[in-house]
C-alpha cells in the first residue's frame, strides 16, 4: 500500500512522516520525564481507529503506520531514552520539524489535514496520563508541546 501523496517525496521524508506519529506520542507522553503504558495505548488506539475512522483522506497513512506502529514506538522509546529529558526534548522537536520542509511538497489540503491529525494524536496523548481518574488534565510540560508549534507549515 502506497499513499499517493508521497509519491514526490524521497524515502527517508516517507519514513520521517510514517515515524511521526510516535515520534509526537513520546515527545508528549515522555515530556515529563514519565512515558506510561496509558500514553502508549491510547496512542495505539487513536492510530488503530484513524486507519478507518475519521478523516477518510488519512486511511492510508494510518493503515500504513498501523502496520507498525508498537515496533516503531518501542524504537523511537529506545532511541531516545538514554538522552536527559531536556536534550530528548529538543532533539525531538528537531526530527518533527523537518516536516517543515516535507509537508509542503505534498498536496495542501493532505498536508493541512495530516497536521490537524498530529495535533489532535499530540492532544490526546497529554490527556491519557494525568488528571481526577486519568481524564483531560495535561500537565505543564505537555501543555508546552502539545501544539506542536516546532512544525510550522500553514496549508
Amino acid at each position: 500500500m502506497a499513499v499517493l501523496q508521497f509519491n514526490q517525496l524521497t524515502q527517508e521524508e516517507k519514513e520521517l512522516l510514517i515515524a511521526s506519529p510516535a515520534l509526537i506520542t513520546y515527545l508528549i507522553g515522555g515530556s515529563d520525564d514519565n512515558f506510561d503504558t496509558k500514553e502508549e495505548v491510547q496512542s495505539s488506539h487513536i492510530v488503530r481507529l484513524r486507519a478507518n475512522n475519521g478523516d477518510a483522506l488519512l486511511f492510508d497513512f494510518y493503515k500504513i503506520v498501523e502496520e507498525n506502529y508498537f515496533e516503531q514506538l518501542d524504537s523511537t522509546v529506545k532511541k531516545y531514552e538514554k538522552y536527559p529529558l531536556k536534550e530528548r526534548t529538543e532533539i525531538l522537536k528537531n526530527e518533527l520539524s523537518k516536516l517543515n520542509t516535507i509537508l509542503p511538497k505534498i498536496d495542501s489540503l493532505y498536508a493541512g489535514a495530516l497536521l490537524k491529525s498530529f495535533r489532535s494524536l499530540a492532544k490526546t496523548v497529554a490527556e491519557a496520563s494525568g488528571g481526577l481518574m486519568g481524564f483531560i488534565e495535561i500537565s505543564y510540560e505537555e501543555r508546552q508541546l502539545i501544539d506542536l508549534d516546532m512544525i510550522t507549515y500553514e496549508s
